[in-house]
This record gives structure tokens, sequence and C-alpha cells, in this order.
């Protein structure tokens, strides 16, 4: 993608591959978009131009992506994993950051929230996503049905077709962490969170069913809840103009209330 750069931080358990893009500037914070279960960084393509025409924005590829390093045992693709993955990303940015967390990725920053706390994040958007997957009186997000990373592996493949993911995780890596995300409950942790918060949901979301972000929404006190219509799972790819600029008005927001 012109105006895309691809850079690598090392890790205590490997690389990890950064695609950035912008001007750092030193007043404002970093936007870092996180992936899903099954995408990559290139799931940010339709919008990481755009958004970096104003700001510093960094798509990490979580392990066993790209040229992310791959773990050998699918007990290493847990929520708690890629949250540490993810605070090497943040340790390699200076100032604070936007976190924008996608499907998985608001698993992955809720996780990081509940271990590392706030101190780096000025502003949090979660995207298509829910603190508890099959949370009572909601109805689940069942992503993959599977008990088993061969079952896993065959629902993976007809899953991104269906979502029209072209670059897609290590199939071991999607089977450890649908068996991670299928467990996880971070409802205890969204009282915490007092920085400006966005939860972006397509009303016609069959994977993540929309009630997920109302409640996510109902549950920060901090949050604003933007809900669009005739759109689903992926709005960044079904509605990328819609999704920057409101991810972009969203972090101008979140600067100025840094500052105060």
């Amino acid at each position: 993608m012109s105006g895309t750069r691809i850079e690598q931080i090392e890790t205590s358990d490997g690389p990890l591959e950064l695609a950035v893009a912008g001007k750092a500037t030193a007043a404002r914070p970093t936007l870092v978009l996180v992936h899903g279960i099954q995408g990559t960084r290139s799931v940010w393509d339709s919008v990481m131009l755009e958004l970096s025409r104003d700001w510093r924005v960094v798509g990490p590829n979580l392990r066993g992506r790209g040229r992310s390093f791959v773990a050998g045992d699918p007990g290493c693709y847990s929520m708690e994993h890629f949250a540490e993955d993810l605070a090497s990303v943040l340790d390699a940015i200076k100032g604070k950051v936007v976190l924008v967390g996608w499907s998985m990725g608001g698993l992955v920053a809720l996780d990081f929230v509940q271990r590392r706390g706030l101190d780096r994040i000025a502003g949090l958007a979660l995207v298509s996503t829910s603190a508890c997957l099959k949370a009572e009186g909601l109805e689940p997000a069942i992503w993959f049905r599977g008990g088993t990373p061969e079952a896993l592996t065959a629902e993976a493949r007809e899953r991104a077709l269906r979502l029209k993911l072209t670059d897609t995780a290590e199939d071991m890596a999607v089977a450890g962490a649908w068996l991670s995300a299928s467990q996880v409950d971070y409802r205890a942790v969204l009282s915490r969170i007092d920085v400006p918060t966005l939860v972006l949901h397509g009303l016609d979301d069959t994977e993540c069913p929309p009630d997920h972000g109302r409640a996510l929404a109902a549950a920060i006190t901090t949050a604003r809840l933007d809900l669009l219509p005739g759109c689903g799972h992926v709005p960044m790819a079904e509605k990328p103009e819609a999704f920057a600029q409101t991810l972009a008005a969203f972090a101008v927001g979140c600067e100025a209330a840094s500052l105060s």
C-alpha cells in the first residue's frame, strides 16, 4: 500500500511485523489498529492511508501472521499472549495511543487494559466486538463451532471467504485464538475504563450481534455508541469512508481530552 512502510520490532518471543503510515507529532496520539482472529494488518488497508493524512497509524501483525513469529503450540495464541505482543508494540511507540480493536482485537485490547492499565491510552475504540462472547442474556457471538484444530481449520477457511479476508493468520493461530476467545470474560474491567471510548458496531453484524456493542457501551461510563446501518462485521471494508471519518473525529476528541 502506497505511503505505508513495513517495520519490525523484536520481542522476547520473536519478531513482530508492523505497518506504519503517517508522521509522528509530539502532541498527537498514535492510532494503533489491532486485527481480528483470522485477520492480519491488511484488514486496515482500506482506511489506513486516509487516516495517516493527519495521524501516525500503526497496524501490527500479532504472532502467527505475515512475517511475525509463529509459535508452535495452539496454547501460545491466547488473548494474554496477544496482549503481551500488543504491549511490545506500545513499548516501541512514544507518547500515548488511541487503541482500536476490531473483533478479537477488541478482546486483546481489553486484556491489555486489564493487565497493564490505561496510562498509555488516550482513547479506546472497540469495533464489532464484545467483552464476553457468551454473555448471559445476549445472543452468543459464535465465530467457530469446532472443538479440534482440524475442525476449526476447515471452518476458518470458509469464514475467511465469507468475510472476504484475503490475507489470513496461520491455521494454528486461529484455532488457538478461538479456544481462548470463546472462554474469556472482560466485563469486570469495563467499569475501570475512564478514557474516551468509541463503541462502533454494524447493525447487520451476524458474527458479533449488535447487542454486544450496546452492552459494552452501557457498561463503560465514558463510551459513545455508534451503530452503522447496513453494515456487517467488517465496517472498515464495508464502509471505509464513514469508518475513517468516524475514527478520525474520535481521535481528535481523544487528543483534546488528553491535553485538558
